[in-house]
């Protein structure tokens, strides 16, 4: 009886081991790198071009020379410090594709790779391969894949959504001391980012007109757009027919703070804009404290689609006001309930505030950004004039 036992154990035991050796023979088949000591190494197939490149967040989605595979015995490999995977993009971790010189065109993606190392590409309907951190735990993987899936979203139709807020992406900003009725975040009022696309084409009018009625509605006083430049917000303004925020625009009530998305993202912790006309991180943010210091609440603020400019210039408000990091991420996140087919990780924004201000500015925002705000050169009376127009 026992030893059948054992021959039982035996059996399961070896069964296991076989499941694993088959895991380990597909993974290593399809996964593109492994870390070796200070670096990832990336081997995938020969092609039949010699010009082939590693694309991604790394290499701000251009081909680099650097970032070209070279041949080496029956594949072609790439060496790259481990501190590649740093570089995050929408999904939180660091994103790729393979890139084909001379056929100008990405290699194909390949629908074998395991679930949780790939995500939605955002742009074409297809994917995009991760660079994750070595050993990743099933729980995370299966929220990666979750959180692909859930991209994938869109809504067609102004019955999907729960209420002109919920449709223009406008909401109230809380958090510390933050008073209602003070600060408010929405989409862009005039300028349409997704008209392009044939599914979201008919609601972005809608989406737009949502957002003028809104801001009427909340009797906005003032506005703080970062998308645009003065000229390019005025060429945009004499376009329109009469509302709201060209009333105020008029008036002289609309602010222009142009700052790009790689610039809020990744290169907060620069006084250096990404873009030609536009500001790097440290000038923005003294603007914007110095507008809401001298003017009166409520103030809204906009980019295009209210998810990224707009929700690192909120987070940092939010921290000024003492808002904890659960305040920030809770607000920050609600744009991913717009339906546009994408995605915004808490961990780009997280990765933003950090860089600009320090690993402990969730600790004690308050002080932390005090500090910062000084240290860009604002007097006390003018960042103590902007916190007490939001509280």
């Amino acid at each position: 009886m026992f030893m059948g036992m054992n021959l039982l154990a035996a059996y399961l035991l070896l069964q296991v081991v076989w499941v694993y050796i088959g895991l380990y023979l597909r993974f290593s088949k399809v996964m593109h790198y492994q870390y070796r000591g200070d670096n990832i190494i990336f081997n995938i197939p020969i092609q039949a071009s010699n010009n082939i490149f590693f694309v991604g967040n790394a290499t701000n989605w251009k081909v680099k020379e650097d970032f070209k595979f070279h041949r080496e015995g029956d594949s072609l490999t790439l060496i790259k410090p481990k501190e590649l995977a740093l570089h995050i993009g929408n999904s939180g971790y660091c994103e790729y594709f393979f890139w084909d010189q001379d056929l100008e065109q990405a290699l194909p993606f390949d629908h074998c790779h395991p679930q949780g190392y790939f995500f939605n590409n955002q742009f074409n309907g297809s994917f995009n391969y991760l660079l994750l951190a070595e050993n990743p735990s099933q729980n995370e993987l299966v929220q990666i894949h979750q959180a692909s899936e859930a991209s994938f979203m869109i809504k067609q139709q102004r019955e999907d959504y729960s209420s002109e807020e919920s449709l223009a992406n406008f909401r109230s900003v809380l958090g510390g001391a933050l008073k209602p009725k003070r600060l408010y975040r929405s989409y862009h009022p005039i300028s349409p980012s997704r008209s392009h696309i044939a599914e979201l084409k008919s609601l972005e009018e809608l989406r737009q007109i949502a957002v003028r009625k809104l801001l009427s509605q909340y009797q906005i006083a003032n506005i703080i757009n970062l998308s645009e430049t003065d000229h390019q917000l005025k060429q945009e303004i004499e376009q329109q027919g009469a509302s709201y925020y060209q009333q105020l625009w008029s008036q002289g009530c609309v602010y222009s703070v142009p700052m790009s998305y790689e610039t809020v993202y990744f290169m907060s912790h620069l006084n250096q804009a990404f873009n030609d006309n536009e500001l790097g991180f440290q000038d923005g943010i003294k603007q914007i404290i110095t507008i809401i210091a001298n003017e009166q609440a409520p103030f809204h603020v906009h980019c295009r689609l209210g998810s990224d400019r707009t929700g690192v210039v909120i987070g940092f408000l939010q921290l000024f006001m003492g808002a904890t990091k659960s305040d920030i991420e809770s607000n920050y996140l609600l744009t991913n309930q717009l339906g546009i087919g994408e995605y915004r990780s808490f961990k780009l924004l997280e990765v933003a505030l950090t860089n600009a201000l320090g690993e402990n500015c969730f600790d004690d925002g308050r002080q932390v950004v005090y500090g910062y705000l000084l240290n860009l050169g604002l007097e006390k009376s003018m960042i103590n004039s902007a916190y007490q127009k939001l509280s």
